[in-house]
C-alpha cells in the first residue's frame, strides 16, 4: 500500500473519531465527520484502483492540464460576466453567494473537461 493511500486512510479514521469526540458542536462536527468520510474513502477507492502501480501517465497529465485551463477560461469569462452585473447592479447579490457560484462553476467546468478530454483521440491542441 502506498503511504499517501495510508495516510488518507488513517487521517479519515481519525477525523471520524474526532468528530464524534466533539459532536456537541453540530458544526464541527459536520466539518469533520465530512472530512473524515472523504478522506477514508478516497484512499480506500485509490488503493482499490491503483494499487501500487502508476497513478498517472503523460497523457492522463496533459488530460488534467488542459482541462484545467479550459475551466481557468471560462471562469474568468464568468467574472467578467458577474463584474458587469455589478457594474449595472441589475440584481441584489452578496459576495458570498457569488464566490459560491464561481467555486462551484470551476469545480464541474474542470470535471466536464476532464471528461470531454478523456474520450478524445488525438488531444493536440
Amino acid at each position: 500500500m502506498k503511504k499517501r493511500h495510508l495516510f488518507g486512510i488513517v487521517g479519515g479514521i481519525a477525523l471520524l473519531l474526532g468528530s464524534f469526540a466533539s459532536r456537541f458542536d453540530s458544526f464541527s462536527f459536520t466539518v469533520m465527520f465530512t472530512a473524515g468520510l472523504v478522506l477514508l474513502l478516497s484512499g480506500l477507492i485509490r488503493h482499490k484502483r491503483y494499487g501500487n502501480g502508476p497513478e498517472q501517465d503523460e497523457r492522463t497529465k496533459k488530460i488534467s492540464y488542459t482541462a484545467l485551463a479550459a475551466s481557468f477560461q471560462i471562469t474568468l469569462m464568468i467574472i467578467i460576466l458577474l463584474w458587469w452585473i455589478n457594474y449595472f447592479n441589475p440584481l441584489k447579490t452578496a459576495i458570498g453567494d457569488l464566490l459560491g457560484l464561481l467555486l462551484l462553476a470551476m469545480i464541474f467546468l474542470t470535471i466536464f473537461f476532464r471528461f470531454y478530454y478523456g474520450k478524445k483521440e488525438d488531444l493536440m491542441l
